[in-house]
């Protein structure tokens, strides 16, 4: 919604925010990882919002980007960038960053820092959502898309750590270990 022309953004917001607040929901949490891209825009539009950032291994993530993009070169660079993004927030109030790795390793620890740094009350449910099915996506444009969403969001956390042993190439895992990413994968504690 953040890449959209302003009142259409603030448009979308305020919808969203009001079926939050008739919910009964005590916050809104909207979920897009390119929202990365809009971090000083949503500061600008919506005060007081906070960031929850997680990271992901580079050699996971340009694995899993490239199965389903297709393209292993693209999927570094967008690793890079949208990390190199994250990074430059670190240590900002507004934002907290936690690792995926982390998180499936020991979710309540996780999930419970996610919820202070929101002020947000932890119940053990939010460990247990995936076994009240929702449904949150609609097949607008991309029916695929919305299956796709829906299944990812009604699912236990998925353990996806290690498949680059057996998805990455070698020039992607040198350049995250050795060249252009290897900052990186040093200032979250890949390598």
């Amino acid at each position: 919604m953040f890449f959209k022309w302003t009142p259409i953004a603030l448009y979308r917001y305020s919808k969203l925010q009001r079926a939050a607040v008739l919910a009964g929901k005590p916050a809104l949490i909207e979920k897009t990882p390119r929202h990365v891209r809009r971090v000083d825009r949503i500061r600008r539009l919506v005060p007081g919002a906070k960031f929850v950032m997680p990271v992901r291994d580079g050699r996971d993530s340009v694995a899993s980007l490239t199965k389903r993009l297709g393209d292993a070169a693209a999927s570094l660079d967008r690793w890079i960038s949208d990390n190199s993004l994250v990074l430059a927030e670190q240590g900002c109030a507004d934002v907290l960053i936690y690792r995926y790795e982390d998180l499936v390793e020991d979710p309540e620890t996780i999930v419970r820092r996610i919820c202070t740094f929101l002020e947000l009350s932890f119940k053990p449910d939010l460990l247990n959502y995936y076994r009240k099915p929702q449904r949150w996506f609609t097949a607008h444009a991309r029916p695929e898309h919305a299956d796709l969403r829906n299944r990812q969001i009604n699912q236990p956390i998925y353990d996806g750590r290690g498949r680059w042993k057996s998805e990455l190439g070698e020039p992607q895992l040198k350049e995250l270990t050795e060249g252009r990413g290897k900052l990186l994968m040093q200032a979250f504690g890949y390598i």
